[in-house]
């Protein structure tokens, strides 16, 4: 889904029209729908702007693939590495690659 259908599906999720949304935004109804149709791209601060209206993020609203928690626990993860002795280093990395596997086996 890209991100017209995000959008749609955002505004959709709130009970928006979309008049509701371009008057918050300040914009034309005529400039929102194409961001709906994909007629038209908004620039990077109406993305940030159509997120908080939309209660929403803008990685969600764009498809990045950033997801907060798992930047949190991949943080967490890295910190527990670091602190841990060289030796012990190799034994997570061989138990992670083993679970990597298995995952796949799934």
């Amino acid at each position: 889904m890209g991100f017209p259908e995000q959008l749609k599906m955002a505004r959709l999720n709130i009970n928006y029209t979309q008049q509701q949304v371009a008057d918050l935004m300040g914009i034309a109804k005529s400039t929102y729908c194409g961001y709906e149709t994909g007629k038209r791209q908004p620039e990077i601060e109406k993305i940030k702007l159509l997120a908080r209206i939309l209660q929403t993020s803008g990685d969600t609203l764009r498809e990045t693939g950033f997801n907060p928690e798992s930047e949190d626990k991949f943080e967490k993860a890295l910190a527990i590495f670091k602190s841990l002795r060289p030796e012990f280093q190799d034994y997570a990395l061989e138990q992670m690659k083993k679970l990597a596997e298995l995952q796949d086996k799934i």
